[in-house]
């Protein structure tokens, strides 16, 4: 869902996306640990982790109205809050994550005698807050 950016902000899910995703992307460091015991065994890698990065994305086939609110963003870019809502009562796992983003990806194709298909993906920009369903 992405926000109107007013006060109090209204959210509202774009319509024609068939598939959607959520993705984590963890940075680590690695170390190689020799075993001190015998060294002339393989050293393990001890990884930590650095920072991580949450994308959303979705593609379908996106209501032409819709569609320049898509191309606006990418022209002007910029941030706007985005929700991603997980179904369900808080019981069930129901809830959304929400942060501001960024359009890092966006793209158009299409194929003879078939509707046009937009891919989009949002980086989230910060620690997402999660908000448990009612």
């Amino acid at each position: 869902m992405i926000g109107d950016g007013e006060t109090p902000e209204v959210f509202g899910a774009p319509c024609g996306f068939t598939s959607l995703n959520l993705t984590v992307n963890i940075e680590t460091s690695s170390v190689n640990v020799p075993d001190c015991t015998d060294p002339d065994l393989p050293s393990w890698l001890i990884s930590d982790e650095v920072s991580k990065q949450v994308v959303v994305g979705g593609s379908g086939v996106i209501d032409t109205d819709a569609l320049q609110d898509w191309r606006d963003w990418l022209l002007e870019g910029g941030e706007k809050n985005v929700r991603w809502v997980t179904s369900g009562s808080s019981a069930n796992g129901g809830g959304y994550w929400q942060a501001p983003g960024i359009l890092t990806q966006y793209s158009e194709t299409g194929e003879r005698g078939q509707r046009w298909n937009t891919e989009i993906q949002i980086t989230l920009n910060g620690a997402p807050t999660w908000t448990s369903a009612a």
